[in-house]
């Protein structure tokens, strides 16, 4: 048929070899750009021409993710080439029943630490032996119930050495439970570091690493992570995950940090030092095990601090800036005495930024909230930044009785107090289920805050409105017509501009 091309025909030559006449350096940079070393050994088998040619590469990955543990070593060993100048590190240990020693998890990592890597990922996923203390099986369990982290029923794991990595610009070690000595010597190449699974002292380790730009830290859940000391100058982007233990201790000085995410548990006596003036993106997030700081009757569960985005989270009016979270239950029918400027003091460690939007998020279980949202918005610190403030009612389904003189309605004079929000903007106030006591706080907001620009009231789930409380809701926002007030009321949102 006429226009097809036939293929060529048997006995005739095929096509013509067009790589392997190439010189030898750029055959090497094929081979390089393979990304593995079994890959590039692999084209051996092309022709005479290729037989040996990825033994000289100056670039080679080693890929090891089926070598047992024992094997490691030597495997480590035989990947040794003369003329490399540039290894890549990839090991991931396979899952074995038994423990490992600490003093083989040694070797294995100055076997990788001999070849110079420039970057290096090693996954344990074996289990490191790690003693349990003696103590009997039915402490451990009450231990186990009441939430007592797995590092304390347990003794510490031996250590490991953390060799020098002299080269190596990335580092990635994750594992279930690795302690490291202290290091004795530095990275001075190192840019990226993650440490996943891994005990280790940063307020020695991080400045033995001077060009370090990104450090993610993860306990995993199981090594302790006592103490948040990094202190570095060239640091550019710091995330610290501590999971399942107590931290009593935040001290980060980076001038030049740029992203900032921190999460962890506090108990007892927090310090928190940051100095960090040139963060963009921040996310702090301190959770504590009960309610040990009150006021009133209500406790604090968590504290958060985050950036927030213009346009996102349904706050389209907000620019850019930080948001301060507060956590917290009414718990019992009592209230703590003496309380309130401990917890305002706990409050201030965790304002190491400036802030212009509180989020407080409140399981009431049937407590009213007025009085406790003018004592924590009236709090000096709060009070002279906040400009947007957003209310999330958290329902509890075992609701307790509030009986007649209720600590939740203390001080008794809230209804008629003139504390001054002269920056307060917005307020959004979600879960509302149509209370009396509701509407005296909505009303306090407007007699306090001069600068009122919106109001946004959005019913639970649930709560069917009354033509009372659509009566009352709309009488109070007549009576403040240069304020934009939005009621949302579940199943069909009213959007009411009242003038």
């Amino acid at each position: 048929m006429e226009g097809t091309e036939k293929g060529p025909c048997r006995g005739c030559p095929g096509p013509a070899d067009l790589i392997s006449p190439l010189p030898e350096d750029l055959l090497l940079q094929v081979l390089e750009r393979l990304g593995c070393a079994g890959e590039a050994a692999r084209t051996s088998l092309l022709s005479r021409r290729w037989r040996g040619l990825w033994t000289r590469l100056p670039s080679l990955t080693v890929a090891l993710h089926d070598v047992l543990f024992s094997s490691l070593e030597a495997a480590l060993a035989r990947a040794a080439r003369p003329g490399v100048w540039r290894y890549h590190l990839d090991i991931r240990v396979p899952w074995q029943a038994d423990t490992l020693p600490a003093a083989s998890i040694s070797l294995r990592l100055h076997a990788a630490a001999a070849l110079s890597p420039v970057d290096m990922l090693f996954v344990l996923s074996p289990d490191v032996h790690v003693p349990r203390r003696d103590l009997p099986d039915n402490l451990l369990q009450l231990m186990l119930h009441l939430g007592i982290p797995w590092s304390t029923q347990v003794s510490p794991p031996p250590p490991v050495d953390l060799p020098r990595f002299c080269r190596a610009a990335t580092i990635d070690l994750r594992a279930r439970h690795l302690r490291f000595r202290q290091p004795s010597s530095g990275f001075p190449l190192l840019k990226t570091l993650s440490l996943t699974g891994c005990d280790v002292d940063l307020a020695t380790l991080i400045p033995l690493c001077p060009r370090i730009r990104v450090l993610t830290v993860d306990n995993n859940g199981l090594a302790a992570i006592e103490s948040i000391t990094i202190h570095s100058a060239s640091l550019e982007e710091l995330s610290v995950e501590s999971r399942d233990t107590w931290t009593s201790c935040v001290d980060v000085k980076a001038p030049v940090l740029e992203q900032l995410t921190v999460s962890f548990h506090a108990r007892g006596d927090l310090r928190v030092f940051v100095l960090a003036p040139m963060v963009e993106k921040f996310s702090w997030r301190c959770s504590y095990p009960k309610p040990m700081y009150r006021l009133g009757l209500w406790g604090l569960l968590e504290v958060g601090l985050n950036t927030i985005d213009s346009g996102k989270g349904g706050c389209l009016e907000l620019p850019n800036g930080y948001v301060l979270s507060l956590h917290m239950a009414a718990q019992g029918s009592y209230k703590f005495l003496n309380a309130e400027h401990t917890f305002a003091g706990e409050i201030d460690k965790h304002m190491v930024t400036k802030f212009s939007g509180l989020d407080l998020h409140l399981r009431t279980t049937g407590h009213a909230i007025g009085a406790v949202v003018l004592r924590l918005i009236g709090m000096h610190r709060i009070r002279t930044v906040v400009r947007n403030l957003r209310i999330i009612l958290l329902k509890s389904e075992e609701k307790e009785a509030c009986p007649v003189n209720c600590f939740c309605d203390e001080p008794k004079d809230w209804r008629t107090q003139t504390i001054s929000f002269v920056d307060l903007e917005t307020v959004d106030i979600e879960g509302v289920d149509g209370e009396d006591r509701e509407f005296d706080f909505l009303e306090v907001i407007f007699t306090c805050a001069p600068m009122l620009r919106r109001v946004t009231v959005k019913l639970a789930d649930g709560v069917n409105p009354c033509a009372d409380w659509c009566t009352k809701v709309n009488n109070i926002f007549k009576a403040h017509p240069f304020v934009k007030c939005n009621i949302d009321l579940g199943q069909y949102v009213a959007d009411k501009v009242l003038h």
